[in-house]
């Protein structure tokens, strides 16, 4: 019973992982196709300046680091998701429970004494 219980939490996290980060990677295409084009802007103009200092250059790389200011890390989107927070939680309870039961199983059984009935009074 135990390795069911661990193949079932690890796999329950495994699919929340990836079904989250699949969500959050499809949300996340538009601001990344603003973001490479951005790049893309500033290297164009770094190329035609020679030297990459121009004024345009300057305002393009400040706005490609403002856009990356405002693109949250994609880690911090998955962990912030509350679907991955509670299945997450559920396949590691389900691991943890695993390890608890196959725990007890093998633990010895302590004899208790028995009571020897009270002295007549």
């Amino acid at each position: 019973m135990p390795p069911l219980l661990r193949g079932l939490g690890f796999l329950l996290i495994l699919l929340t992982s990836l079904t989250v980060g699949l969500m959050e990677h499809r949300a996340n295409a538009e601001a990344r196709t603003r973001m490479a084009q951005a790049k893309a802007q500033v290297n164009a103009v770094a190329e035609a300046s020679g030297d990459g200092r121009g004024v345009d250059s300057i305002a393009r790389e400040i706005r490609l680091l403002r856009l990356q200011l405002q693109e949250e890390d994609f880690a911090d989107r998955v962990f912030e998701n509350p679907w991955f927070q509670l299945l997450g939680a559920l396949g590691t309870a389900l691991v943890a429970l695993s390890f608890l039961y196959e725990a007890r199983a093998k633990w010895p059984r302590r004899n208790r004494p028995e009571r020897s009935p009270p002295p007549p009074a």
